[in-house]
């Protein structure tokens, strides 16, 4: 009887495995060319979670072997190693097959596409002396880091990383001048075959093939960017808040820039010069959250440095007198030693002296705090009002002046795509570009006219706006301007002379920053 009962329960158990194989067929089913599989392999697709095909890496290879244990980390090292030990023997053949079988093993390892993505377009293509092989590394070096956005879509700092690269890699590089209209004009990176498009898939897949300029496609790619953590979808982490809303703005700024560059001083450059301003302002009416907790836009910092300091002067006209009464009564207090360091000037005091004497100002110093609270019974609650009214306020201002001044001198950029649109600043730009055609084509006559007259407007331009001068970037330009007039002028004085005239314009704004004249 047992023994019946046994095997029963061996029936039942093998007719409850053989039902259980069909769901976890339907579940598990691996995706084929002709099918997407099952509802686990079409989830992986869904949501990019699947890793790339190991049938694409070389069957007999070590890594293989690795990989097929579940060691893509280890098989990664390896072919990492053998990478910089290829690249190091020009080896552009095995390189580009390591690296193709290295982001097939770890397609969701952010930094492996970061790395080689900038070590293509950045130090392999270097090694060329055509700036043509040159270029076609730079790209391939941008289509590894699409494909490791492929795997890794809502990686910003990934996309920020290729928005980055396609702009200071084409329009700052030293071929700028070949990179820029190559770029523009290369159809199979800006509209390639879906089939040929890493991108096919995901969310950046109709990018507008029109962006075709490297600043606006760079700019194209830090709105993705900017688009995944405004909604949430990427978390911000450790990435400055200031930066990361500037930089799309900043490639219009940049795009606007190249168009001078490249002499196009129409209705096109007005145009861009025009939406940078706009879009800059944009930024500077953003509500960013601070380290400190709370929210600035850097537009409003003039506004929150006038209420600091009408808080601190309404505190001061409560009891008019009130701050050098404190300071004597401090200074009665101190012994006839402290107070005779006070006359000393800092310059002559010794080193035991200049320790006392800040221990004298540790001691004498009022703060605002101290002289609301000294105020007359009827004001004290009204002054500790305003007294906390300045500290909220002076701590806003000191945090939003840092990131206006230092980390995108807003107000510098602001003023500058103003200035940009204005017909005087068009013609000077002008007038310097036309100059330095005239001189490389040896028409010194018409090369010095055009020099005098750009830099007499610029006289005219600065003393309406003096804080375009605030930009180190912009005396440099400047700079390389004045040098090349003392170039002209050393060709067309007898002695050689590159010393500019007594009477130039700019002497006194570049007098500090100009190269010595010969």
């Amino acid at each position: 009887m047992n023994q019946r009962r046994l095997f029963q329960r061996k029936i039942i158990f093998l007719a409850l495995i053989c039902a259980l194989l069909f769901p976890l067929f339907a579940l598990s089913q691996p995706a084929t060319t002709k099918s997407a599989g099952g509802q686990l392999a079409q989830l992986r697709t869904r949501y990019k979670l699947s890793e790339a095909d190991l049938g694409q890496i070389d069957p007999t290879s070590v890594s293989m072997k690795l990989a097929t244990f579940g060691l893509q980390g280890a098989a990664t090292n390896i072919l990492w190693t053998r990478a910089i030990q290829y690249k190091e023997r020009e080896d552009w053949t095995n390189f580009d097959a390591t690296l193709n079988q290295i982001t097939k093993l770890q397609p969701h390892f952010v930094k492996v596409w970061d790395f080689q993505g900038h070590n293509v377009a950045f130090n392999i293509s270097v090694e060329f002396d055509d700036y043509r092989d040159k270029y076609r590394h730079i790209i391939k070096g941008f289509n590894l880091l699409k494909d490791g956005i492929r795997y890794n879509e809502k990686s910003a700092r990934l996309i920020r990383r290729l928005a980055n690269y396609i702009g200071i890699k084409i329009g700052r590089s030293d071929e700028k001048k070949f990179y820029r209209p190559m770029f523009a004009a290369d159809r199979d990176y800006h509209a390639p075959p879906r089939n040929q498009n890493p991108l096919t898939g995901t969310r950046y897949e109709d990018r507008p093939e029109n962006l075709t300029d490297n600043w606006l496609v760079s700019k194209w790619w830090y709105q993705q960017a900017q688009d995944l953590i405004d909604s949430g979808i990427t978390p911000i982490g450790t990435m400055n808040p200031f930066i990361i809303h500037a930089d799309a703005a900043m490639q219009q700024m940049q795009y606007a820039n190249a168009l001078e560059a490249d002499g196009n001083f129409g209705t096109e450059m007005q145009n861009a010069w025009k939406q940078a301003a706009r879009e800059w302002l944009a930024y500077g009416l953003r509500p960013i959250l601070t380290t400190l907790g709370f929210e600035v836009k850097l537009e409003d910092v003039d506004l929150i440095k006038q209420k600091r300091d009408e808080a601190y002067n309404a505190i001061m006209d409560l009891e008019p007198g009130l701050l050098d009464k404190l300071r004597k009564e401090r200074i009665e207090k101190l012994s006839d030693e402290e107070k005779q360091i006070i006359d000393i000037k800092p310059e002559d005091r010794n080193e035991e002296q200049a320790k006392l004497a800040a221990e004298v100002a540790r001691k004498t110093t009022v703060s605002l705090e101290d002289i609301a609270r000294s105020t007359s019974e009827e004001n004290r609650a009204l002054a500790l009002n305003l007294a906390q009214q300045y500290f909220q306020y002076a701590a806003q201002y000191r945090v939003a002046s840092q990131y206006k001044d230092i980390t995108m001198n807003y107000g510098y950029w602001r003023d500058r795509a103003e200035t940009e649109q204005k017909a005087e600043l068009m013609r000077v730009r002008k007038l310097l570009y036309d100059a330095d055609q005239a001189f490389k084509e040896s028409d010194i006559p018409t090369a010095q006219r055009d020099y005098e007259q750009a830099f007499n407007l610029w006289r005219e331009i600065l003393d309406e706006k003096p804080e375009l001068l605030e930009e180190e970037t912009f005396i440099e330009d400047l700079k390389e301007e004045i040098e090349q007039y003392q170039k002209l002028l050393a060709q067309v004085r007898d002695d050689g002379s590159r010393a500019l005239p007594n009477d130039f314009p700019l002497l006194d704004v570049l007098e500090n920053t100009v190269a010595p004249a010969n």
